[in-house]
């Protein structure tokens, strides 16, 4: 009988134990920042982003850099998730902010980070461009109204809803070697990007889905994005296609696109 009595006094301490400790944890109620959108920033001017995570619609503050700059709230409140998609990667909230970047402020990466009632968000990176992109113009959803770019482009764009494809046009020179490569899961994007090309006669030359897994990635889903390297076999017209890999879209799937000679 003692050693029952033990037992049941021990299984009834512990499960006091962990009841006690699952009151004591409190949710996690600070803001998550996942990505913006467009996912960088031009030095020497006022960017207008929207942030969009969890929880963003409780945020009071928003901090740019160390020292900060400044940083206005536009906008803020709760979004809807895009249907199938997860929550953690779309989220559920957002903000619109309005930047100031000095125009000394180097090219590369800037911290930025939301701040509510209960804390302040992990920093998310931003890019920061010493020139503005060029945008994605829509309509460019086919071969007929493809958005005409030139090799050396830079732009930014989104998927903007299911079953999107943003079709782009260049002209090229038969044995040039390219790089076309999409920057957007390793920004937090939700696209799981696909870049397609195709010749003036609209013909299949090359496609290119997930970055090979040696790339520079800091986890899993960062290898989504897509980079088609390829010498163009003749001269002419060409086609490249992107689109999200399960036909997903919507403002969770800015993207940043780069059509460049490849470095010898």
């Amino acid at each position: 009988m003692r050693r029952t009595f033990d037992k049941f006094a021990l299984f009834f301490a512990a499960t006091v134990c962990l009841t006690s400790f699952a009151q004591d944890k409190k949710p996690d109620d600070t803001p998550r920042l996942l990505l913006s959108s467009p996912l960088g920033v031009t030095a020497g001017m006022t960017n207008k982003i929207v942030l969009r995570g969890l929880r963003l619609d409780q945020a009071s503050e928003v901090r740019v850099g160390n020292p900060p700059v400044p940083a206005k709230i536009l906008s803020k409140g709760k979004v809807a998730v895009p249907q199938k998609q997860d929550v953690n990667r779309a989220g559920d909230s957002q903000i619109e902010v309005e930047i100031e970047l000095p125009k000394a402020t180097k090219p590369g990466e800037i911290a930025i980070s939301a701040v509510g009632p209960s804390g302040t968000s992990a920093a998310y990176q931003l890019l920061v461009d010493e020139r503005s992109p060029a945008a994605e113009q829509e309509p460019n959803d086919g071969f007929a109204q493809a958005q005409p770019i030139e090799i050396g482009t830079t732009l930014d764009g989104t998927l903007h809803q299911p079953q999107n494809v943003d079709v782009f046009r260049f002209e090229g020179q038969a044995g040039e070697k390219l790089v076309c490569e999409v920057t957007a899961a390793r920004r937090g994007s939700a696209l799981d990007a696909t870049l397609t090309l195709f010749d003036v006669r609209r013909r299949l030359i090359d496609t290119a889905d997930d970055l090979p897994p040696d790339a520079t990635a800091r986890d899993e889903w960062s290898l989504r994005d897509a980079r088609l390297e390829i010498t163009l076999p003749t001269a002419g017209v060409f086609f490249l296609v992107l689109q999200d890999a399960n036909d997903f879209g919507g403002p969770a799937h800015p993207y940043r696109l780069r059509v460049v000679r490849a470095a010898k």
